[in-house]
């Protein structure tokens, strides 16, 4: 689409869907996946889990001694994951801004998986 925006159909009721985006300039030229964007589809009966705008964001990627997380929601959990599946580092955000030391990672990819209330990511992390 060439909006900021679109609106999807035919998704079923009381479902999580995950979502991936990516921009296409032209035929030869394209962005990368974005990280992970979830969200729940309403119940029939119109009422809808809380939302939120924030949208969680990591830089700089790739890092070798601390990255910034923003666009938190403040009280979420901030997991970092390798990618065998373990959890290597778990933070309790109290602002919408955080910090993380990354020197103690060893080099490579992880994941980073935002959960709060009402909001819920998993962003790509490269440490160096």
């Amino acid at each position: 689409t060439g909006a900021t925006s679109y609106a999807i159909s035919g998704l079923d009721e009381e479902t999580s869907y995950d979502v991936y985006v990516r921009s296409i300039c032209t035929a030869d030229l394209t962005s990368e996946w974005s990280a992970v964007s979830t969200f729940t589809t309403p119940q029939s009966d119109g009422i809808q889990p809380p939302t939120s705008n924030l949208q969680p964001n990591i830089y700089p990627n790739p890092a070798s001694t601390s990255v910034t997380l923003t666009g938190l929601e403040p009280g979420a959990t901030v997991t970092i994951v390798d990618l065998n599946g373990r959890e290597v580092a778990e933070f309790k955000i109290q602002n919408s801004e955080f910090k993380i030391d990354v020197t103690t990672l060893a080099s490579g990819a992880y994941f980073v998986r935002v959960t709060g209330e009402r909001q819920t990511a998993v962003l790509k992390l490269i440490v160096k």
